[in-house]
């Protein structure tokens, strides 16, 4: 098992960095933008050779692929600081907003999916389905707007952008909170509503077995399988939606880094951010592979 997801692993990571190195390569010409405008042509033609990108398209992915594999992505284009420092700088600020909106969202959607599957089309069940369905017809940024309008603008409880302090990872983490709540609670209800006809369930009532112990001990872990895969998958979303999170917060993560090296054509920026994204992501489906493992027994052999 371990094998077979370490070859996925290094496959999607191969992918990711493949397709960042086109995209970017097709993006335009970084000298247009690094030089001024009265720059000649000679001095734009030194300035790709400093840079590497004066060779063919071939050569730069084998050279760019061969850096990567020993984490050397290079330095930025326009301060010459080592890309991996510059992740490094902006990561703990994005792993801070995703952990903070992760745990907000599930303190709130898993209690609520599971109470809306045991009063099934009761008062909480229809509550969690009208929340769920507003939540994620709403972009991300919109939301960003609207609490940055409603609660720094025109209460002025909460700081309008930047890193400052606690203060300034509330309405953040709300933002993608809320971006995550609606998948999470539709799938915790819908895992919930399996597992109770099962016989197992009825078997633990008819023992006298109390029912939020059948509840909590039974129902939840035995439902909790998908909703832990899940978890995984929305740490990618999280970082998705942090990229115009974090632009919209000028929250100085490496979303919004990613945003400025595209707009600036810093190629080595870009392409380091997405390795350490698509790195990450690759550790944290595995790790939630062998947390769906422990937490159902059956799986532990296949």
């Amino acid at each position: 098992m371990f094998l077979r997801q370490s070859v996925l692993g290094l496959l999607v990571v191969l992918s990711a960095l493949t397709v960042t190195f086109v995209l970017v390569r097709f993006s335009g010409d970084p000298t247009s933008i690094i030089l001024p405008q009265e720059a000649t042509e000679e001095q734009r033609e030194v300035l790709r050779q400093q840079l590497g990108l004066n060779e063919s398209l071939p050569a730069q992915y084998l050279t760019y692929l061969g850096n990567a594999a020993v984490g050397n992505f290079g330095r930025s284009y326009f301060d010459s600081e080592a890309v991996t420092s510059i992740v490094i700088r902006h990561l703990p600020n994005t792993l801070v907003l995703a952990g903070a909106s992760l745990a907000l969202a599930c303190l709130f959607a898993i209690p609520l999916g599971v109470l809306a599957a045991v009063w099934r089309d009761g008062v909480i069940d229809r509550f969690v389905q009208v929340v769920a369905v507003t939540g994620a017809s709403m972009p991300s940024f919109w939301v960003g707007l609207l609490l940055i309008q409603i609660f720094a603008v025109g209460l002025n409880l909460f700081p309008t952008y930047g890193t400052g302090s606690p203060a300034h990872l509330i309405l953040p983490a709300i933002t993608l909170a809320i971006y995550v709540f609606p998948s999470l609670a539709r799938l915790t209800r819908s895992s919930m509503l399996e597992v109770l006809p099962q016989s197992y369930v009825m078997a633990a009532r008819a023992k006298g077995m109390p029912e939020a112990r059948v509840i909590g001990r039974t129902v939840l872990r035995n439902g909790m399988v998908p909703v832990l895969a899940l978890l995984a998958l929305e740490i990618g979303n999280l970082i998705g939606g942090a990229v115009l999170t974090e632009t919209v917060f000028a929250w100085e993560g490496i979303g919004r880094l990613a945003i400025t090296s595209i707009q600036r054509r810093d190629f080595p920026v870009v392409q380091g951010v997405v390795a350490y994204v698509a790195v990450g992501f690759v550790f944290v489906t595995m790790a939630a592979e062998i947390a769906i493992r422990l937490v159902n027994p059956k799986l532990r052999h296949k």
